[in-house]
């Protein structure tokens, strides 16, 4: 090849360089972009005499490492799982604490009440203060229990919404993989259609935990933690909900691949799996102790009322009526209930307050109450509120060290794909510097030839 046409492809090859490198300085603020390279490659000789032919860019390569992007998905969803179990673990803790919301301040407002009639249990005044201080404590009840199924209709909003923006990543992920692998056998520049599939991939982990596998020719198939796919080849998964049959108020979650479900669980990491985990493990038996404390007090309460007499002499009867399936949200009141049907008497007078005393004494009995064994009625609770403050806390913490491992690992992959200024300026004068001397040939090899012109 002459000199000239050698002096060209230095040139263009020059020219390239200088234009993948502009490339990385326009994108340095894009998020998820990748940096390239021109790789050069000498041409080669056609004969003993021929020093070579010149140079060509053979290709423009995406600098990345597949692992350290592995790790940011992974701590991705290390992230958004330790993020959703700290906020729903706040949340709940701050609705329990709230002074509506205190059973033990309820408790401990209608047992005072108890306890302020013991002098003069015939009393009408103090009579009407028991009854309104058990009509304010089942509203507290009432109250509590819709805020704990407030939580199961986020929850079920959340998954909602989750599961719609992972079907989106799948389906995206997808038809990029697709365009991908297309490109590839075209000898395409792949590079930005890869740094956008890796930022859907890392959303997609931030709702569930993915597992990244490359097959070799430009795409990537995607599963989750325990081995079910959810692209292979040209097959996509999709999520799906559908209520609990065991839970009305829950959603189980299902994976849909090739025509089969299967069925999924908090195993799964992520939004997702946080979700399932924090309504298995803290807002159902959450619900069965507001329930359980409901039920041994309202029925220990009416049993003690049913043995002794009220004002007339009359056998107590139940001050609480409620659903034994459901008891903290159907507390209330009998609507035909009078102070004086209160049974304060163990024997029948007016004065006598001997079954009062049996009455005040149920607030420091221990019921066996689920998930927290044997504990009075106030203790109970705050036992329920306890465990969830000290998880609350792990949870905050949990968050923090999730935070700090993607801080970590995002520097990381940013220090071999990200753009690093000074780099770029001085791979640019680089390009420069050879755009000029191989210019610079062109013009040797144009004088050369216009000297040899001139002999003849």
């Amino acid at each position: 090849m002459s000199m000239m046409n050698i002096g060209l492809s230095g040139v263009q090859a020059s020219q390239i360089g200088m234009n993948v490198t502009s490339q990385n300085v326009a994108n340095i603020n894009t998020p998820g972009y990748s940096r390239q390279q021109a790789v050069f490659g000498s041409v080669g000789s056609h004969g003993m005499n021929d020093a070579g032919n010149g140079v060509s860019v053979t290709s423009i390569r995406r600098v990345t490492d597949q692992y350290q992007t592995n790790q940011m998905f992974r701590a991705s969803s290390m992230l958004g799982a330790a993020s959703t179990s700290a906020q729903q673990l706040q949340r709940l803790e701050t609705m329990l604490a709230a002074d509506s919301m205190n059973l033990d301040q309820g408790f401990n407002s209608f047992f005072s009440a108890l306890n302020g009639s013991s002098p003069t249990p015939y009393s009408s005044a103090n009579r009407q203060q028991i009854v309104s201080e058990a009509e304010a404590l089942t509203n507290r009840f009432n109250q509590l229990s819709s805020s704990v199924d407030g939580q199961f209709s986020d929850l079920n909003q959340q998954r909602t919404s989750a599961v719609a923006q992972a079907n989106s990543l799948l389906s995206n992920i997808s038809q990029l993989n697709e365009e991908i692998r297309k490109g590839e056998v075209s000898g395409a520049n792949t590079s930005a259609l890869r740094d956008e599939r890796d930022v859907m991939i890392n959303e997609l982990s931030e709702i569930v935990d993915v597992r990244v596998t490359d097959p070799g020719d430009g795409t990537l198939e995607l599963s989750l933690p325990n081995g079910q796919p959810l692209i292979s080849g040209n097959q996509t998964a999709q999520f799906s909900l559908a209520t609990d049959p065991n839970n009305p108020q829950s959603q189980v979650l299902s994976l849909s691949f090739n025509g089969q479900d299967f069925p999924i669980g908090s195993d799964i990491g992520g939004k997702l799996g946080a979700l399932d985990a924090y309504e298995k493990d803290v807002l159902i038996p959450s619900q069965e102790i507001i329930n359980d404390i409901a039920l041994e007090f309202a029925t220990a309460f009416n049993d003690q009322l049913a043995q002794g007499f009220d004002l007339n002499g009359q056998p107590g009867k139940p001050l609480f009526v409620f659903d034994p399936d459901n008891p903290a949200s159907t507390l209330s009141i009998d609507p035909d209930f009078k102070p004086e049907d209160l049974a304060l008497s163990s024997d029948g007078t007016p004065g006598d307050n001997g079954n009062l005393l049996k009455l005040i004494e149920i607030k420091d009995q221990e019921f066996d109450i689920v998930h927290l064994g044997s504990q009075t009625l106030g203790g109970a609770y705050n036992s329920m509120l306890g465990d969830i403050a000290v998880k609350s806390r792990q949870a905050q913490s949990d968050y923090q060290a999730a935070g700090n491992i993607y801080v970590q690992a995002t520097v990381e992959k940013s220090g071999t794909s990200g753009v690093n200024i000074d780099e770029e300026a001085v791979s640019l004068m680089k390009y420069q510097q050879a755009y000029q001397a191989n210019l610079q040939v062109i013009n040797t090899a144009n004088q050369t030839f216009a000297a040899v012109m001139q002999l003849f």
